[in-house]
């Protein structure tokens, strides 16, 4: 663990509309977006992180999709004070039904079973 200040990426320009990142901090990050009526992001997935969707004002639409990114598996769409998460490794889109300004949330679980144990017991020294 740190202390130094959590990173902050300044405001960058999407095709979209725009995303800044104020927070990021060991397994947990945050985004806001803004996202033009009529504009959506890529297909895409996140290897280990859960992507949460928290709208202010508008209305996205959150479609997931199949392995091979063909096949809409689930469509969602958010509204103004709603939130709704997609797993890791799921591809999905995000498309603004209407002028949006909403918070992304990303975190990496920690796994209490995250460790390999190199034999069975373990000891104290006596001596």
């Amino acid at each position: 663990m740190t202390d130094d200040i959590p990173a902050i990426r300044p405001k960058q320009g999407k095709i979209w509309g725009y995303t800044m990142m104020p927070f990021a901090f060991n397994n947990i990050e945050s985004h806001g977006i803004q996202v033009d009526a009529g504009t959506y992001c890529s297909n895409h997935d996140h290897r280990t992180k859960w992507n949460r969707f928290f709208v202010l004002v508008g209305k996205l639409k959150i479609c997931q999709y199949t392995d091979d990114g063909e096949s809409i598996t689930d469509e969602t769409i958010v509204g103004p004070w709603e939130v709704t998460d997609v797993p890791p490794g799921v591809r999905h889109t995000f498309e603004a039904l209407e002028d949006t300004i909403a918070v992304e949330y990303y975190w990496s679980p920690l796994d209490p079973d995250d460790i390999d144990r190199h034999g069975t017991h373990g000891g104290r020294n006596h001596g």
